[in-house]
């Protein structure tokens, strides 16, 4: 019989290769590359259940983050495996969540699977007035997150 699937599924080996794990939960893995000066939140294909499961998800988020000192390190989103919802109650509730999540770091780079995604996360941005680099292209967030 094959094991069963973990519920918190394996970091991609992709981004920070050498990043020490922070955090892992079913819909987050939080990386520290403390050399490059990066925070990675990487977003699993875990939806949520609710929006209460949401908000504690974020909140256990923001604190790992500001455990980590915020203005140390520059934030890398990936949100390519997140599962795609813009229901109004879900967007309402990530507007107001989003900040926190955001605020405070030396630059805030997001790394999106579609034009659609990246079109979602500018409509935050416009909201919170953090600025960030939306892309597609792994090389160039890396490059923005690490220039000067």
């Amino acid at each position: 019989m094959a094991p069963l699937p973990s519920r918190v599924p394996p970091p991609r080996a992709s981004l920070l290769p050498g990043a020490r794990h922070v955090l892992r939960n079913p819909h987050f893995i939080v990386r520290a590359d403390d050399f490059l000066g990066i925070l990675l939140t990487e977003r699993t294909e875990a939806p949520y259940a609710s929006l209460q499961e949401l908000e504690d998800v974020m909140d256990e988020l923001c604190d790992t983050l500001d455990e980590q000192g915020r203005a140390r390190y520059a934030l890398l989103a990936d949100l390519r495996a997140a599962p795609g919802r813009n229901d109004p109650a879900f967007e309402t509730t990530m507007n107001r969540l989003t900040p926190r999540w955001c605020e405070g770091f030396r630059k805030v780079g997001v790394l999106v699977q579609t034009v659609i995604g990246q079109m979602q996360v500018q409509r935050y941005a416009r909201q919170d007035g953090i600025e960030r680099l939306i892309t597609t292209d792994e090389a160039q967030l890396l490059d923005y997150l690490t220039a000067g």
